[in-house]
């Protein structure tokens, strides 16, 4: 997972980790976490945030599941 690459998208459409959290029906500390690696994130919560942030499939591809 690139975290850095889904920070610049929260970014890009104005969203802070707290509001993506809530959008998608987790804890902030568990956003934190799957950002971090610690945990990851599961396919339901990928498919909301593709949502919530207008993610074609490719760019989905690159944050959640290259390197």
């Amino acid at each position: 997972m690139n975290a850095n690459e889904l920070r610049a998208e929260l970014a890009r459409v104005g969203f802070s980790v707290p509001q993506i959290a809530d959008k998608i029906g987790i804890s902030k500390k568990a956003f934190y976490c799957k950002l971090e690696g610690s945990s990851e994130f599961k396919q339901s919560e990928i498919r909301e945030l593709k949502r919530l942030l207008s993610l074609s499939d490719s760019r989905v591809s690159e944050i959640f599941f290259a390197g």
